[in-house]
């Protein structure tokens, strides 16, 4: 009888919430110095822009890509019970990307795997470098078969905070 009621007991306790609630992705982009990057930008010559806009009670930043013909969407989240940033995205050619955020240079840095249609992947690294509060260098990083980004960055885009 003794064991069955601390089964219960246990039980009980192990489905009340936690205590110390889990860091917002809000908290932990204000803790990270990474706030900065919230907002619309768009390339000094207009023709790639992307956002990141707050969602969920400051739970989710929901990602916008444009380039030409080519769109995207995504979400930035924590992945529960870590302290893991993960992004996961679709296009309107039927791919999709799928990463985690870290730090390259001291940079925020997300480091995805991009599915298209036909199933074939693409590794890459996007590094986020802050020039002023109103100007992003974006590095784009070949990724190597050990998931780790490229020391030098194969291209370099300029992009403008936009209104």
């Amino acid at each position: 009888m003794k064991i069955r009621s601390l089964v219960v007991a246990f039980i009980a306790l192990a489905s009340l919430p936690s205590v110390l609630p889990a860091a917002t992705l809000g908290e932990m982009t204000r803790s990270a110095d990474v706030e900065w990057m919230i907002g619309k930008w768009a390339s000094e010559d207009g023709k790639v822009s992307f956002s990141y806009t707050w969602k969920l009670d400051r739970h989710a930043l929901a990602v916008t890509f444009k380039m030409g013909e080519h769109e995207s969407e995504g979400m930035i989240l924590v992945k529960p019970g870590t302290d893991d940033v993960i992004y996961g995205g679709a296009d309107n050619r039927g791919g999709m990307v799928v990463g985690k955020w870290t730090k390259l240079n001291d940079n925020p840095t997300l480091i995805s795997t991009h599915t298209d249609a036909e199933g074939n992947q693409r590794k890459m690294a996007v590094e986020y470098v802050k020039t002023d509060a109103n100007t992003i260098t974006v590095k784009l990083h070949t990724v190597g078969d050990d998931g780790q980004p490229a020391p030098a960055a194969d291209r370099e885009v300029i992009f403008k905070r936009q209104p």
